[in-house]
């Protein structure tokens, strides 16, 4: 197997014990799907119903307390904070996040080409629509809607940044990996889990005022010109002035039994996702990819100056072709993202991704994306680069 550099080392001591067991139990190891139906499993998807029961369960308390107490102001106004409370803790969809645009088959048939192939080559589903995000140095398969799973429509969220910045065999790696989670039998992308944890998030900030890192699949856009506070957080806040904290414990722990649950799950999946994308579009293309994801800040700051200097998308994609693979550099990013990893994370770090697939030996496909479709992408998608382009320009 040939690999962009030989396979890595990586220092796992300032990672979670978790993390770094679960990393030297998997490596060097070819793995097979998870198990649809385990254990773990089992107990993630009851603790989930367990939330929105509760969720319910408040829902209907207030309800009833605004029709009992219809001519007393306290029920009104005690009715009406609990029915406010399971509104804001509602069970939510995956959606796509704002700003996004959709491209028909139409306008970018070469890109739905190129999935649809690679789609088929790992086992997912082809997505139905492409959404471009100009701010997002992430790619995604996502399972929107709110029914079974079947009725749930693939779509993919892809970046422009990151796009923007990837060779033709980085951006088959980045369709690879991010296809090949939809075999992965991640819980986390099932429709009770997600929900649960954003729930669970939306409680601890209420009523202990700790910050949340939302459960979304795509993350959070790594390029923000500027910060404000949203008006959920101060709607939180009040909330969690209402409902006091006695409640505060039996859903803090509640909320880390399922975290700790779905992150030994959803990093595993992970893992088998990239193999099972290494056997289609080859180790080195996928390695490549999720290399280009541990070492964004240096990829995207001379994409950025560039930007300023007025150059367009096409001068900086020559700029990206053309360059040479630093091997010091991804090995010193690689050491670097280990550091300051949260516990129970459900995304493993992307350096573990990396050295864990190097270390696998699985067999390469030959399902990619050659210089020749990759330029017939930029083009279909140029009016869409030049806007992500002047977006950079705008970013202080």
């Amino acid at each position: 197997m040939r690999l962009s550099s030989p396979p890595g080392e990586v220092h796992t001591d300032p990672l979670p014990r978790d993390a770094r067991r679960r990393f030297l139990r998997l490596r060097g190891l070819r793995l097979d799907r998870p198990p649809r139906w385990t254990a773990a499993r089992l107990v993630s998807l009851a603790l989930s119903a367990v939330v929105h029961a509760a969720t319910a369960a408040i829902l209907a308390c207030g309800v009833l307390i605004v029709v009992d107490w219809h001519g007393n102001v306290l029920g009104w106004l005690f009715g009406g904070a609990l029915v406010a409370i399971a509104i804001l803790t509602r069970p939510r969809t995956v959606r796509p996040p704002d700003g996004v645009e959709e491209v028909t088959r139409e306008q970018a048939p070469t890109l739905f080409e190129v999935a649809d192939r690679i789609a088929g080559a790992v086992g997912a589903a082809p997505p139905a629509a492409i959404y471009l995000h100009d701010r997002l140095f992430r790619c995604a398969h996502l399972r929107t809607g709110v029914w079974a799973r079947v009725r749930r429509r693939p779509v993919l969220l892809v970046g422009l940044p990151l796009l923007l910045t990837l060779t033709p065999r980085e951006r088959a790696g980045m369709l690879g990996a991010e296809l090949a989670r939809d075999v992965s039998g991640d819980p986390g992308r099932g429709l009770l889990v997600p929900a649960a944890l954003a729930t669970t998030g939306e409680w601890r900030h209420a009523l202990m005022g700790m910050r949340v890192d939302r459960y979304r699949d795509f993350g959070d856009p790594l390029l923000d010109g500027h910060s404000a506070v949203p008006g959920g957080r101060m709607a939180s806040q009040a909330i969690g002035k209402v409902t006091g904290w006695v409640l505060v414990w039996p859903l803090l722990l509640a909320e880390l039994a399922l975290r700790r649950l779905v992150s030994a799950q959803s990093q595993h999946a992970v893992y088998y996702a990239d193999q099972v994308a290494a056997r289609a579009v080859s180790s080195r293309a996928v390695v490549e990819y999720v290399d280009a994801l541990t070492t964004a800040e240096s990829r995207l700051t001379p994409v950025m100056a560039a930007a300023r200097r007025g150059e367009t998308a096409e001068e900086i994609r020559r700029a990206v072709l053309s360059r040479d693979p630093d091997p010091g550099l991804v090995a010193a990013r690689r050491e670097a993202s280990l550091a300051g990893q949260a516990a129970w994370q459900a995304e493993p770090p992307t350096a573990l991704r990396a050295v864990l697939l190097e270390s696998a030996g699985v067999d390469d496909g030959a399902v990619g994306l050659g210089s020749g479709e990759s330029d017939r992408i930029d083009a279909e998608l140029s009016r869409h680069l030049g806007r992500a382009v002047r977006e950079l320009s705008r970013i202080t």
